[in-house]
């Protein structure tokens, strides 16, 4: 029996191996589809997720128009322009590409702003040169689907190109910026260009500063869609888009424009090498026009240099010089430290301030000079006796109540502050009272002495009217905005008559106005040059406010390093006298002098 049984038992044990092996490789069969699911289904779940939805879904986007910057009386600063990108596929294209160059060159050259301007022949052959190797270049690269032949033409251009029905030419539309006024009020708006990525950023001014108000929010749609790309039931989806707001400025065009032609008739007349000048409400701290020179065009700001881009009046700082002294004499009154009429004992001579000698500005001097005098004659030592009596912390209070060296919080990108030293010696405090020795920039200055012209009390500057949502045209108006009570009313009072009697009887007695009573001062520092003072280099200007009794404006003229004079009294306040005259008739200010004749000073 065990001899018939054996081979039995044996083939057992082999079917009993086998279904082992069998089962060991099910089951490693089992895990590897396993792992393979888990691989494809966990860790590039996401990747063939978006695989998959790219095949069925596609996304647009509608780019808004940027936000327009008006002026306040309407006219258009800053606005959008469509052009048009013109493309070319050379895949498809059968003519000769020099044949088509020369149906493109003409048209294309018009439409060129350099080619216009070019004054010589030979380089107006060189950009048609240049222009026609281009586009035949391009049109040569038949394994291309894709070339732009010219980054932006009008649509005048784009029509005359699309009457020659060149196959395989095309045209990508997209807006620019447009500037209706050329490069007016250039420091105001800013201009708008491109960030890192490529996106469309603005860059100082109103541009800069309100960026995110102008550039809106652009349209986002999708779309899903079967195999055959037809749109799936409830497939769109969209986010709304939110248009660019537009900007009204407090500006107004004739105002900015006139004086902008004023100051550039002022620096070449004066030599100067640049210049500032500021318009402003003292009653609202509206800004009615804001220029300065040299400037850039907004439209082509790449071809200038950069440092022409930041507006000067808030980016750089200075030495006022003597017009600072109204602040001090305003400080000097309302702390009850002196009065218009009280006489300097000190004055006899330069006044010593430990190794410093510090001496007028013409080294004249007149023992016994009241204040309204010493504010006439721009006399040093008059100041420094106004500091002593003072004190170093009263002094310092007062500057701060004036604001100077802090933001002015204006809508314009380059606003920033000028703090004052943390240490002030006696020097300092003696230099600091008659301007010198201290840094502002030109709009802190109107700021505080438009504390003066408004009966003490301090209003922020600002450049912005309005802001208007065009899509509902619903609008939200920039409020007056009151900084304090700086000064007394009566002080602010005593200033302007001793600001008039400075304009009537001070250096610049022979330009003051003979039909309008003018409250102002002239003011001339020197320039400072590897921290040391350049005894050549002068900064002349003048700040003053009109019609004294009512002000309807407070204007600073500022000029660097003037040529024909050094001094404010010979080019500065002529100017300012000029641009006034201007405004006294844009702003039907009429006659209040009731004398024809300006009074004879000392």
């Amino acid at each position: 029996m065990k001899h018939l049984f054996a081979p039995n038992r044996r083939k057992i044990d082999d079917l009993d191996h086998r279904s082992v092996w069998l089962s060991i490789f099910w089951y490693f069969s089992f895990f590897i589809v396993l792992g393979r699911l888990f691989y494809w289904q966990v860790i590039k779940s996401s990747s063939l997720q978006a695989e998959a939805e790219s095949q069925y879904t596609s996304y647009s986007q509608k780019k808004v128009s940027r936000g327009r910057i008006f002026t306040a009386d309407n006219h258009l600063l800053v606005g959008n322009q469509t052009v048009y990108r013109l493309f070319a596929d050379p895949s498809v294209i059968t003519q000769k590409s020099t044949q088509i160059s020369s149906q493109l060159l003409p048209i294309l050259l018009a439409d060129t702003q350099e080619y216009l301007e070019a004054s010589q022949s030979a380089i107006k052959k060189e950009l048609e040169t240049n222009l026609s190797a281009n586009i035949e270049s391009k049109l040569n690269q038949k394994d291309k689907k894709w070339v732009a032949l010219k980054n932006s033409i009008s649509q005048t251009a784009k029509d005359k190109i699309a009457d020659l029905e060149i196959y395989g030419l095309g045209y990508e539309p997209f807006e620019v910026r447009y500037y209706p006024e050329a490069s007016a009020a250039a420091h105001l708006t800013g201009f708008v260009g491109k960030d890192e990525t490529g996106a469309e950023i603005g860059y100082f001014g109103v541009e800069g500063a309100l960026d995110k108000e102008l550039k809106g929010i652009s349209l986002s749609k999708k779309r899903i869609t079967d195999a055959l790309g037809l749109d799936l039931l409830f497939s769109k989806t969209q986010n709304q888009s939110i248009q660019g707001r537009d900007v009204v400025l407090t500006i107004r065009r004739d105002i900015q424009l006139s004086v902008e032609e004023l100051l550039a008739q002022g620096m070449e007349k004066y030599g100067a090498k640049s210049g500032e000048v500021i318009v402003m409400e003292p009653k609202t701290g509206k800004i009615l026009a804001l220029a300065a020179l040299p400037k850039y065009d907004q439209k082509e700001f790449y071809k200038y240099d950069q440092t022409v881009y930041k507006n000067p009046t808030l980016a750089d700082t200075y030495e006022p010089g003597s017009t600072f002294k109204t602040l001090t004499v305003s400080a000097g009154i309302d702390s009850g430290s002196i009065q218009p009429d009280t006489k300097c004992p000190v004055c006899a001579g330069p006044r010593k301030i430990g190794k410093y000698l510090i001496r007028t500005w013409n080294d004249v001097y007149n023992p016994d000079i009241d204040m309204t005098q010493a504010l006439a004659k721009s006399d040093n030592t008059a100041m420094i006796y106004v500091t002593d009596l003072m004190g170093k912390d009263k002094y310092i209070e007062y500057l701060q109540k004036f604001k100077i060296g802090q933001k002015i919080e204006i809508d314009l990108q380059e606003d920033r502050s000028t703090p004052l030293r943390d240490k002030y010696s006696d020097v300092d405090l003696a230099t600091n009272s008659f301007g010198q020795g201290i840094v502002v920039n030109s709009m802190q200055l109107v700021r505080a002495v438009g504390a003066i012209a408004n009966q003490g009390e301090m209003v922020r500057p600002t450049i912005i009217e309005e802001v208007v949502n065009p899509m509902d045209n619903s609008k939200i108006k920039t409020q007056v905005i009151n900084e304090g009570q700086v000064i007394s009313k009566e002080t602010a009072q005593k200033v302007s008559e001793m600001m008039i009697q400075s304009a009537l009887h001070g250096e610049a007695q022979w330009t003051a106005s003979r039909d309008h009573t003018v409250a102002g001062k002239t003011g001339t520092s020197q320039v400072v040059v590897d921290g040391k003072y350049d005894e050549e280099k002068t900064i002349a200007s003048f700040i003053g406010f009109a019609p004294a009794a009512d002000p309807k404006f407070i204007m600073i003229v500022k000029l660097n390093e003037p040529a024909s004079s050094p001094w404010a009294a010979e080019t500065a306040a002529p100017l300012w006298y000029k641009i006034a005259n201007r405004l006294f008739l844009f702003l039907n200010i009429p006659p209040d002098r009731k004398t024809n004749e300006v009074t004879n000073g000392d």
